[in-house]
């Protein structure tokens, strides 16, 4: 069967319950063999102007593509909309109710999976009461506005009323699910000083508690009781374990995982809620099976038990890694427990020879970078540390000074190894994140060359670790801040992609549909991991599609990189808009120009433009000989009146056709207006008499070659000069001095005519 394709909107990455939630499901349909198409949130939702105009952007997205069916948290969408649940639920049908499932919130005629708070928080102030008989129990809250904590908090007044408790104001506060609230848990303390047990709406929560507690020498589980609610994995692992609820995000995501492939199948809903449960540990004062006490259980088995411990290590250490990653962490324990197992007995047989049981080689092997989000240095630590105190009580020898030194020697190595591996992550997380803000100056450096700008972004995103990328434009922006209605072209052009880490070439493709894009990138993505897919925005603008694989970016180097490209997109955009509005401009600059200094009727320059014109012409010939000619249409007025100024403006043309024909090559030629026209040609005096007597001829020719119902005939006048800087100020005087010369020769010729010479 064909892997479905299933979608998951409305998470975000960056924050831990969302985050968890995100890695039941991908986890989930790994296992399954299934693709998960996360539904990218690229900016931080706390960062948005507008999470409204955000969300609605993703969702349109998601309902476009082809999923086989999309899971919508609607409860993290209310968080992101500051509690607007209607809002929430308003954005959540605009998916196909056919194939989408919602989380957390229950809409009409869509298939839905709640969480039941209830059962464990009710077993949790049952526990507080009845099992340990406190009294004075503080709760604190998450947000007003989080349906969670609304129901977390109703319990505990149903609880303490049905207990015959009383509920001073004082013993209700509110908190932040993300633990930042020690100035609540400080006032909380300040205000009962007979307090005997905290409950917290979540186990962040229940951290800060235990920091607060720590930092004023009160002892968690003897002097004062704490408990949580989510069950997050390092409860456990706490000092003391912390008695919680269990009611985790990766399980919820795990069951969403599970439904959403029952409704891609078209199958019944099989699973409607998650229930909760009390997990009692110490926290509480509970004398509960601790650590060391299952070690030493495995620790007598004969023979020793090892695959049991192996699980046990992986189980505490993993409680959020997908199948892959898993087998191979659980591999790892096996060698590094089989080295340890060695190197004891070793001990036993040789107590006087200097054996240590760990190497910073051994601990190194442990933490490769696939484990750097599902586990941390530290709580191994804590789980080894354990080891070598239950081996310690199990030693046939007496061996409490050696285990010491053993357990120095592995807090030093634990230690160095943690600054390195804190040092090294640092410095390859700050030159990703200075190599993301490149993203932008690298591509605008191409900024005339659109396919080398964006083959240069993809080969920065390459450059950052990116496993697969793909970048789709629409074809024009759209506005989504306040948008209500978001319209998506059905086009999409594809600008460049990456594959397994390399750039390949650049094309501008064909256009594709919104809908085929998932069927165009996954041919080419390791089949299992996650094609992230979301818009590319920049300020208030949708720009086009991205379909990612991040391979080893952080969540925030994702964030900033996304961010960049979206920006580095829009400035080649705005740089291009505006080199084509320049272009314009200076094309239509032109176009006036030229208008401005020519004629309409004949195309020669006009008066400004020949003065223009002749100047600098004039610099470049310093030293040559100049004439500039002035010419009449002789009767132009006679053919107007008696012919109409139609046949005027022909003969105004053909004489225009006589000076292009006849005149130098490189001369300047003007109709000055009516009947006049001005050249200047680069000729001496001779050559001006020549050109003159030339026009005259070149006028009866085309009387004789045209059927004119006038004749056409002109008059010349010129002025000669040397070009200097002087002739250069002072051409107005010989354009005065040709046009004199002009009336002079018109008036002999009238009085040749009068006495019949």
């Amino acid at each position: 069967m064909k892997p479905f394709r299933i979608g998951l909107a409305g998470t975000h990455s960056t924050i831990d319950y969302p985050r968890a939630l995100g890695m039941g499901v991908q986890n989930t349909l790994e296992e399954m063999g299934h693709t998960l198409i996360p539904l990218a949130e690229q900016i931080p939702y706390h960062m948005l102007t507008n999470a409204e105009s955000y969300l609605r952007t993703i969702l349109s997205i998601a309902r476009r593509l082809d999923l086989d069916a999309c899971i919508v948290p609607a409860g993290c969408m209310t968080a992101y909309l500051r509690g607007d649940t209607a809002k929430a639920i308003e954005l959540t049908e605009l998916m196909d109710p056919a194939s989408t499932l919602v989380m957390e919130r229950e809409i009409d005629e869509y298939r839905c999976l709640l969480k039941n708070n209830d059962p464990g928080m009710h077993e949790c102030m049952r526990h507080l009461i009845e099992t340990c008989g406190f009294t004075q129990i503080a709760f604190v809250s998450g947000p007003a506005h989080s349906k969670g904590a609304q129901e977390r908090e109703r319990v505990y007044f149903q609880e303490m009323e049905g207990h015959g408790l009383t509920v001073s104001p004082t013993l209700f506060a509110r908190g932040e699910f993300s633990g930042d609230c020690a100035d609540v848990i400080e006032k909380l303390l300040d205000d009962n000083p007979q307090l005997e047990a905290i409950a917290c709406a979540c186990d962040l929560i229940a951290y800060t508690a235990y920091d607060v507690l720590r930092k004023r020498n009160i002892a968690v589980g003897e002097d004062i009781a704490v408990t949580g609610f989510d069950d997050h994995p390092r409860s456990a692992h706490l000092d003391p374990p912390l008695s919680t609820v269990h009611m985790t995000s990766y399980d919820y995501g795990c069951m969403a995982a599970r439904e959403a492939v029952r409704l891609c199948e078209g199958r019944a809903q099989e699973e409607f809620a998650l229930n909760s449960s009390f997990v009692a540990r110490n926290s509480c004062g509970e004398n509960t099976l601790d650590s060391i006490s299952l070690y030493r259980q495995l620790l007598r088995q004969k023979p020793f038990p090892a695959e049991a411990f192996v699980s046990f290590v992986v189980d505490a250490s993993l409680s959020m890694a997908g199948p892959r990653i898993t087998a191979d962490f659980r591999a790892r324990v096996a060698a590094f427990l089989d080295r340890v197992r060695e190197r004891y007995l070793e001990h036993l047989a040789h107590p006087d020879d200097e054996v240590r049981l760990f190497s910073s080689q051994d601990l190194g092997a442990l933490f490769v970078q696939d484990y750097r989000d599902h586990l941390s240095v530290e709580g191994f630590h804590s789980l080894a540390i354990t080891l070598l105190e239950a081996l310690m009580q199990e030693s046939p020898l007496d061996d409490s000074a050696w285990f010491i030194e053993q357990i120095s020697h592995l807090h030093l190595r634990v230690a160095r190894m943690l600054s390195s591996s804190a040092q090294d992550e640092s410095l390859e997380r700050e030159r990703r994140e200075w190599k993301t803000f490149h993203i932008v100056d690298t591509a605008l450096r191409e900024n005339r060359d659109p396919t080398r700008a964006h083959e240069l972004i993809l080969q920065q995103l390459a450059d950052l670790g990116v496993r697969e990328a793909d970048l789709f434009l629409l074809p024009e922006p759209v506005e989504f801040i306040g948008a209500r209605t978001l319209v998506l072209s059905d086009d999409l052009r594809p600008i460049g992609r990456v594959v397994h880490g390399k750039v390949e070439a650049v094309t501008q493709g064909d256009s594709i549909p919104l809908q085929k894009l998932l069927s165009q990138v996954l041919e080419h993505y390791e089949p299992g991991r996650p094609c992230t897919v979301g818009g590319i925005l920049a300020g208030t603008e949708l720009l086009g599609v991205a379909a990612i694989d991040p391979g080893v970016l952080g969540l925030n180097e994702q964030l900033m990189a996304y961010l960049n490209t979206g920006f580095a997109l829009k400035h080649l955009q705005l740089i291009a808009s505006e080199r084509e509005m320049n272009e314009l401009l200076n094309r239509s600059n032109l176009l006036l120009s030229e208008e401005s200094q020519h004629d309409e009727l004949t195309g020669l320059l006009n008066r400004r433009g020949f003065n223009n014109q002749l100047e600098q012409l004039l610099r470049t010939q310093l030293g040559a000989h100049a004439t500039i000619m002035f010419l009449d249409l002789d009767g132009l007025k006679t053919i107007n009146d008696s012919l109409g100024h139609d046949v005027g403006d022909e003969a105004i043309r053909a004489t225009a056709e006589l000076l292009r024909d006849r005149m130098p090559s490189d001369a300047l030629l003007c109709r000055q207006g009516g009947d006049e026209f001005l050249t200047c040609a680069l000729v001496d005096d001779a050559q001006a008499q020549s050109l003159a007597d030339a026009l005259q001829a070149d006028a009866r020719a085309y009387n004789d070659t045209h059927d004119l119902p006038y004749t056409l005939s002109v008059s010349c006048g010129w002025a000669c000069f040397d070009v200097d800087e002087q002739a250069i100020a002072n051409h107005d005087e010989y354009v005065a001095q040709a046009d004199q010369r002009l009336y002079e020769m018109k008036r002999m010729r009238k009085r040749s005519r009068r006495f019949g010479s």
